[in-house]
């Protein structure tokens, strides 16, 4: 996980490079933080890994605002008539920000999800070959963006996460019927779905 974290970073890094100060990612935006996403089992156990070695008023304060989260989040899936199970995306615009969130900040910066490492910048998934997805704040619709090294990167990104998460599977690593969320893996010991060679 840290790898592969590793390497999205240095992807990022690579594209603010090439687009300079037309990636406005920085501390203070938060404009990602409020899509409603799911993370992997294996995601999660690092964020449970990071609470758990907070301080314990950091814990308290972080899990208050996870259950809350949680609450809020069913409510407004229930309203919006969305089902709540792996891979149902929500409708535009449906927005609640990250429990993580502390004064505009991330709390779990270092063990924040793979998507919190990679949104902002143009982004190639080689299940939908036909499209590159940048967010709105960095590049207008229309915008060109060089591919040129992009798509052979990200490729081999994808297939080393997609790797990582098979060998989570074959190690016997523990998978969750209902979506995991950041808010979840806060209020939840999901470090405890790592089989043992995948722990320390």
């Amino acid at each position: 996980m840290a790898k592969v974290s590793a390497e999205w970073d240095q992807e990022f890094a690579r594209n603010k490079a090439i687009y300079g100060e037309g990636i406005h990612c920085r501390k203070g935006c938060s404009e990602c933080c409020g899509q409603l996403f799911q993370i992997t089992e294996l995601e999660a156990a690092y964020v449970s890994r990071a609470v758990k070695r907070m301080p314990l008023d950091q814990q308290r304060r972080l899990k208050q605002r996870a259950f809350q989260y949680l609450r809020d989040r069913e409510d407004l899936l229930a309203r919006h008539d969305i089902p709540d199970a792996w891979g149902s995306l929500p409708k535009p615009g449906l927005r609640l920000p990250c429990p993580a969130l502390e004064e505009g900040a991330c709390s779990i910066y270092t063990h924040r999800p793979l998507i919190c490492h990679k949104y902002g910048i143009p982004l190639y998934n080689p299940r939908r070959p036909d499209q590159i997805f940048a967010c709105e704040l960095n590049f207008k619709p229309g915008e060109s963006i060089d591919v040129t090294e992009l798509v052979q990167i990200q490729t081999g990104l994808w297939e080393h996460w997609a790797g990582e998460q098979a060998s989570y599977n074959a190690r016997g690593g523990r998978r969750d019927e209902k979506p995991v969320t950041v808010a979840r893996a806060i209020v939840e010991d999901f470090e405890a779905y790592l089989p043992e060679s995948g722990q320390g």
